[in-house]
């Protein structure tokens, strides 16, 4: 196969219609894959809405809805650092194993949340969550403003009367 000489200038000039003309096929795609997408979403929220009707187990809910992104029915909808503050509320301490079997949160997607807690979240309501990756145990050190004794992770800085 020749190679195309790419010095040579394009001679032809398009008309109006050639630049506004759509390829078929590209927009046979463009419309199955929107099809697909409005299919999933309408299964989806069918599954949610069968699940909110028939069962009182918030667990249940609550797994259906971290499969559902995006869908807000009633304003529930549950996030993944309030289902991990809800889940050490509960138990001071949790294995990775746990929170990778029921939450599909690795060590990167943590360090995020737990830094987040701390970050993004009012003083009083912070929460100070530590890793030991020896044993692969996070742990609820403490919560509010202070950072409890010997914390070697993430502190906000206070910097021209702003935390950062």
């Amino acid at each position: 196969m020749a190679k195309k000489n790419r010095t040579e200038v394009r001679t032809e000039v398009r008309t109006e219609n050639e630049a506004d003309a759509v390829d078929p096929k590209k927009a046979a795609k463009k419309a199955k894959n929107v099809a697909k997408r409005t299919a999933k979403k309408e299964a989806l929220k069918k599954v949610l809405a069968f699940v909110k009707a028939n069962t009182e187990d918030a667990e249940a809910l609550v797994a259906v809805q971290l499969l559902t992104p995006g869908q807000r029915f009633g304003g529930v909808r549950a996030v993944k650092s309030d289902v991990i503050v809800e889940a050490f509320m509960a138990n001071e301490e949790i294995d990775e194993d746990t929170i990778w079997n029921e939450y599909k949160l690795g060590r990167a997607e943590m360090r995020k949340i737990c830094v987040n807690l701390i970050k993004k979240k009012a003083p009083a309501d912070r929460l100070w969550i530590s890793f030991d990756s020896d044993s692969g145990v996070y742990t609820l050190d403490g919560s509010g403003e202070a950072a409890p004794d010997e914390w070697t992770g993430y502190t906000p800085v206070d910097m021209d009367d702003m935390e950062i």
